[in-house]
């Protein structure tokens, strides 16, 4: 990507960290046309629209960084994240299980299990899949004690 691409992506970035979506957005469709479909500037489109909190675009976009590059949990997670606020808890769930297969050892995606699992009632599986998250990274311990998804098993976590 050549130098003033590479700005235009930095600069999308700092908009949408700054709020100024019609800005970020300007500046990625100011991109050259080859740059485009790449998954750094994807990447850059999927932030946006996060935090846009425009979770259908969100949810397209992670799915097409899911094809480009399926070996990268972050877009299934990112896909997942989407799903559950664009099209349900249910969908969410079923997307980050089938991840769990394929990256068992991702402490976010068995974090978020834990977290829908609590969420949807299933506090005993909630409780085995924030016990591995923990196990994987211990950072999750702490958030443990404060992600509000959590609060089903509040008197059942340390």
């Amino acid at each position: 990507m050549d130098p003033q691409s590479q700005r235009r992506l930095l600069a999308a970035s700092g908009y949408a960290e700054l709020s100024l979506f019609q800005e970020a957005v300007q500046e990625l469709e100011d991109l050259p046309e080859p740059f485009k479909g790449q998954p750094t500037v994807l990447a850059v489109w999927l932030d946006v629209y996060q935090r846009w909190k425009k979770w259908s675009e969100a949810e397209f976009v992670a799915a097409r960084l899911c094809e480009i590059e399926p070996d990268m949990p972050d877009w299934v997670i990112g896909l997942a994240y989407a799903a559950r606020r664009n099209r349900g808890l249910r969908l969410a769930d079923d997307i980050l299980k089938e991840a769990a297969e394929k990256f068992p050892d991702c402490a976010t995606i068995q974090f978020n299990l834990a977290c829908y699992a609590a969420q949807l009632g299933h506090t005993d599986e909630a409780l085995v899949r924030l016990r591995r998250a923990i196990d994987i990274d211990k950072a999750y311990a702490a958030l443990a004690r404060t992600d509000p998804d959590l609060e089903p098993l509040r008197n059942r976590i340390g």
